[in-house]
């Protein structure tokens, strides 16, 4: 499998795509059942979460991997499901029956010098005590990897709002600015914790969400919230973010869902950027209406991963 991926970073020539299963379906709090006693609440107080209680969930994820004939090195990560940048940020959130999801707005610029992005914020704190649990527990088994955590735009949305975020743009500029780049030191310095503690696995790190293994420290990137914007204004606001994120590691990947495919052109000229995974979705674009879009990720030299619920027409 490890040659699979080194072939996948460097480009080189191979018979087919590496193919890899997702496994669990689309409900998290199925997996992570320990989660079910906060069902229906509005906050969970750090001290709640007790890395130890999900450890029997991972157990029961990971052995489900067994006999599973594919090409890709799964991961573990601390509670995929959780809104943990979000969390960092003051960020308040919803527990459903089966997700999670952040609750979005409240948050006054003139309070952004008082926001806690430091070492000693108890949600960064909490994040990194299920890094170092894990990786206690599972050792050489599997690696931990990062999860999904937002991009910058998703930051801000959740911090100001979607719309209030667009209209930010030409109301509030420069706060925007500020607190982008306050987002972009807060999810690159994590990362990059995570990974001192982790060390690396088989001389590599890994993206939990996508499989993804590279022979180097990675990051995993998104920008959702970029959907709202013109790719102008992506240009002028996010891509140098981006590149900061990118530049930070050896290698990176972005993750896009079809309702950004409009910007791809401006997250293509994101030098530092590696790898490009694109979304099908659910009600979204067929893969007939991607390939262009795939054609031109590989056109512009970026490695590509394709990530769904994809049926055999579409292979």
């Amino acid at each position: 499998k490890l040659q699979k991926y080194h072939a996948f970073w460097a480009n080189t020539p191979m018979e087919r795509p590496l193919i890899g299963f997702s496994l669990g379906g689309w409900f998290p709090l199925q997996s992570y059942t320990a989660l079910g006693r906060f069902r229906g609440r509005r906050e969970i107080a750090v001290d709640e979460l007790i890395p130890e209680d999900y450890l029997s969930d991972y157990d029961r994820l990971v052995a489900s991997w067994n006999g599973m004939e594919d090409d890709i090195i799964r991961a573990v990560a601390p509670l995929p499901p959780f809104p943990w940048l979000e969390a960092m940020l003051g960020s308040g959130m919803q527990i459903g029956d089966e997700s999670i999801w952040t609750l979005e707005g409240g948050f006054d610029y003139a309070d952004l010098d008082r926001l806690d992005l430091s070492k000693g914020n108890p949600w960064r704190r909490k994040y990194l005590e299920f890094v170092t649990v894990l990786k206690d527990h599972f050792r050489d088994r599997c690696p931990v990897g990062q999860p999904i955590l937002r991009g910058i735009s998703d930051m801000i949305a959740a911090l100001r709002g979607a719309s209030q975020m667009v209209f930010d743009l030409y109301d509030h500029p420069e706060q925007f600015r500020r607190l982008a780049g306050r987002c972009t030191d807060l999810l690159v310095a994590l990362v990059a914790e995570q990974q001192r503690i982790t060390g690396p696995f088989a001389e590599g790190y890994e993206v939990e969400q996508l499989a993804l293994w590279a022979p180097g420290r990675i990051i995993r990137m998104q920008e959702d919230g970029s959907a709202f914007l013109s790719p102008a204004l992506y240009v002028k606001y996010l891509q140098d973010e981006d590149e900061r994120q990118a530049s930070s590691f050896p290698y990176s990947v972005i993750h896009l869902h079809s309702s950004s495919l409009f910007l791809l052109d401006a997250i293509l000229d994101v030098e530092s950027l590696k790898c490009i995974q694109i979304n099908k979705d659910v009600g979204g674009m067929d893969v007939s209406g991607m390939l262009p879009f795939f054609e031109k990720v590989q056109g512009r030299g970026k490695k590509l991963l394709i990530r769904g619920k994809l049926d055999h027409d579409d292979l």
